[in-house]
């Protein structure tokens, strides 16, 4: 740490993204499906409709992502953040006035805009420009607040709805949002060197080097890697491709519990079955972001395979288990492990892959690739519902694209090694 006993800056910015992930990320994302059921008895539209909700997010979130990484690349990282922050509270502002579909798919886009950023850019961003030893750790740390978020404001927000309605609950979630706002104006920076730091665990030689090639004593340290230009090139970019591309598939599944427990016999004596299950699933996704921030680095490949495949033992669980409340929450929790690969694994993936050079716009695309799978899979998941009038085809087709994924991942890995060599 620079500056004796003072605390590296770096820790600030993480704490700042701690909080980004567990109140307006989490309320914009993880709780969206327990607004479902009450929206739809309301506005009498179906749950199937109201589930391409994510896919207009994930849309909105492709489109912009480019942008919002040359952005983030280029442009002070607090206005980002905060800016970030801002658009989902307006969103949820929006959602709360909301009296027809279109108006719940504009929300939906809005919202997808700061999703984006607070999800896919800035926490994987700003931790490796900082942290050259912990990235893996810190960023799994801080992705693990989005499942706490889930387990916390399902729970609030399903006694929410239940008690004063979805509209105001929205309302509630626009003010839970905003007051985050000051941390990521005043809490972070977008470089080290901005401080006149260099990133934690860099070696006094490699300072040193960089010191004198620049002729000054604030020079920041060059980033290793491979440029994006060539990286997008290479054929273990499009197995990344394809491996996020598919691990949306599979992610859907959450926001489509509260809806899928709501046509179970077991939700008329339990009316907030779906709520508790999202928070179980979030709880699982908390433990499987810790977990996989910490082994992930070291063993990425298996441990991604072993993730999945406990996503896989999920979904048959909540296929067969709607006769039993104990057998659905241990079902979501072990699907919820599934569900924190993305924003732990993929980052670090992408990374050892291609390094630091470059790492903003290299995972702008990778992350373009996980918001359309995000968005096809909703509309296909979306219309399967509503052709079938339930829910088996999606759990179905999710399992088999989930095992091509596994597959994928382990692609991934033994090209990586083959070019590493």
């Amino acid at each position: 740490m620079a500056g004796g006993k003072r605390i590296f800056f770096g820790y600030f910015t993480v704490a700042a993204l701690v909080l980004t992930s567990f109140i307006p990320l989490s309320l914009g994302l993880s709780c969206a499906g327990i607004f479902y059921p009450a929206v739809s008895a309301d506005l009498g539209i179906g749950t199937g409709l109201l589930g391409y909700y994510t896919s207009i997010l994930w849309l909105a979130a492709m489109v912009t992502l480019p942008v919002m990484g040359r952005l983030l690349e280029r442009r002070d990282a607090r206005l980002c953040v905060g800016g970030a922050v801002v658009v989902i509270a307006v969103a949820f502002v929006w959602l709360s006035f909301t009296q027809s579909l279109w108006q719940f798919y504009a929300g939906a886009a809005a919202m997808g805009i700061g999703v984006g950023m607070l999800l896919f850019l800035a926490p994987s961003t700003l931790i490796n420009r900082w942290f050259a030893k912990r990235a893996g750790v810190l960023l799994g740390v801080v992705m693990a607040f989005t499942g706490v978020g889930g387990v916390v404001w399902s729970s609030v927000g399903g006694v929410l709805i239940q008690s004063i309605g979805w509209s105001a609950t929205y309302l509630s979630f626009a003010v839970l949002s905003i007051v985050t706002l000051p941390a990521a104006l005043f809490m972070v920076a977008s470089r080290p060197a901005d401080k006149g730091l260099v990133p934690f665990g860099v070696s006094e030689s490699a300072v040193a080097a960089a010191q004198a090639q620049d002729g000054e004593g604030s020079a920041s340290v060059p980033l290793e890697g491979v440029p994006a230009a060539k990286a997008f090139k290479m054929p273990v970019f499009f197995l990344i491709l394809a491996m996020c591309f598919m691990l949306n598939f599979g992610m859907y599944v959450y926001f489509m519990i509260p809806s899928y427990m709501n046509t179970l016999e077991l939700s008329i004596a339990m009316p907030l079955l779906g709520a508790t299950a999202s928070s179980v699933a979030m709880a699982g996704q908390t433990v499987s972001k810790l977990a996989l921030g910490v082994v992930g680095d070291a063993r990425p490949y298996v441990s991604t395979v072993t993730t999945i495949s406990l996503g896989v033992v999920g979904v048959v669980l909540l296929f067969v288990g709607g006769g039993s409340a104990v057998l659905l929450y241990v079902a979501a929790f072990v699907y919820g492990c599934f569900y924190g690969i993305t924003n732990v694994m993929t980052p670090i993936i992408t990374r050892r892959a291609f390094g630091d050079a470059e790492y903003p716009v290299i995972y702008s695309r990778v992350s373009m690739a996980a918001s359309i799978g995000s968005v096809v899979s909703g509309f296909i998941w979306g219309a399967s519902i509503e052709a079938t009038g339930g829910y088996a085809l999606m759990f179905v087709g999710v399992i088999v694209v989930m095992a091509l994924t596994a597959v994928a991942v382990l692609a991934i890995g033994s090209l990586s090694r083959k070019e590493q060599r």
